[in-house]
């Protein structure tokens, strides 16, 4: 094993000091040109390469980014990154994190704000703020730069990147009308997201310009332990909907599980799926794209989210704190969503 090249290597081939050599290379202190220039081309000779881990101990930096992961009732960590979208922001981030030079560390919870800045994190980013978010209450004491993914429901704390909700429920609602539906009813969900609201009034305000009767019904899912609660929960509020008289002839839900959970609810009452009933859900995962027929979803462009995250947490200046980033989702058509055959 070849040994590494030390600053002493190099200030000993230089004929120079420790410090000269660490002023020399780092830019920093007073250097002659001539003796900062021998230095480094003494350097580059023996192949002497700065530690990270030093600097970063002299600058008082970690160069290692957190993402803090939500709460979600009594939902244990397997279970939460067992949902498909929060594994998959937990590789995006990292990989995010990789191309800006700096390390990852995923957070499933912090005890106290000394326990949460005994990490020396250079940022972080923090999934999912619900409405008087025990995390932000938290965070309000910490100095280190944080960034939300998705907006904090009071609007009192940010700044944030998030997917833009309104458009993208627009768009699965066009989508459906597009295909023939003309009943199209919403499963929303009982988490006090910005991320809810939104879509709710998006909703709202398309029946409204459509002259539609609106038919939304609530999935309670605040108390879920397991992705099986999630679906469970999307397809007992699906069969309310679909056993009413004027029963809807589409159904998107707004959470992730909920389309398998309509799919359940359809097959349970004979309607065929296109054919009878049309189905899409908000976030794409690797359920809707297996499902049978395959569920329509949105793809929420994780990386672009992080990507933009991570800039502006390492950016020199920080954002300003009501600054909200939002991101397009791009629609991805399936076979449940193909037409009516009524």
């Amino acid at each position: 094993m070849v040994a590494r090249v030390t600053v002493a290597d190099v200030a000993q081939a230089a004929g120079v000091s420790i410090t000269t050599v660490s002023h020399s290379l780092s830019g920093k202190g007073r250097v002659d040109p001539a003796t900062r220039k021998r230095v480094q081309e003494v350097a580059a000779e023996l192949g002497y390469v700065p530690s990270r881990a030093a600097r970063n101990l002299a600058l008082g930096r970690s160069d290692t980014i957190g993402l803090l992961l939500p709460q979600l009732a009594t939902m244990s960590l397997e279970e939460l990154l067992g949902v498909d979208w929060y594994g998959r922001v937990a590789v995006a981030a990292s990989q995010s994190a990789l191309h800006h030079g700096r390390a990852l560390m995923v957070l499933p919870g912090v005890q106290s704000l000394a326990h949460l800045a005994s990490f020396g994190l250079d940022g972080l980013v923090v999934l999912d703020p619900s409405l008087d978010d025990p995390r932000l209450h938290l965070l309000r004491g910490l100095t280190t730069r944080t960034v939300l993914m998705g907006q904090d429901p009071s609007g009192k704390f940010g700044p944030a990147v998030a997917i833009d909700t309104a458009e993208g429920t627009r768009l699965l609602l066009d989508h459906s009308w597009e295909r023939g539906a003309r009943r199209i009813g919403l499963v929303s969900s009982d988490l006090e997201w910005a991320a809810t609201s939104d879509a709710r009034d998006a909703y709202a305000a398309w029946c409204s310009e459509h002259d539609v009767q609106p038919t939304m019904g609530i999935a309670a899912v605040a108390e879920a332990r397991s992705r099986q609660d999630l679906s469970s929960a999307a397809k007992q509020t699906a069969l309310d909907l679909l056993s009413r008289p004027d029963r809807p002839d589409a159904l998107i839900g707004m959470l992730e599980d909920f389309g398998r959970g309509i799919l359940l609810a359809a097959r349970e009452l004979d309607l065929d799926v296109p054919g009878d009933l049309l189905v899409a859900q908000d976030v794409d995962d690797a359920v809707a794209a297996a499902s049978v027929p395959g569920i329509t979803a949105l793809d929420l462009n994780v990386h672009t989210q992080l990507d933009i995250a991570m800039a502006m947490l390492i950016a020199d200046e920080p954002p300003p704190p009501d600054e909200v980033r939002l991101v397009t989702a791009t629609l991805v058509p399936r076979e449940s969503t193909r037409g009516l055959t009524r």
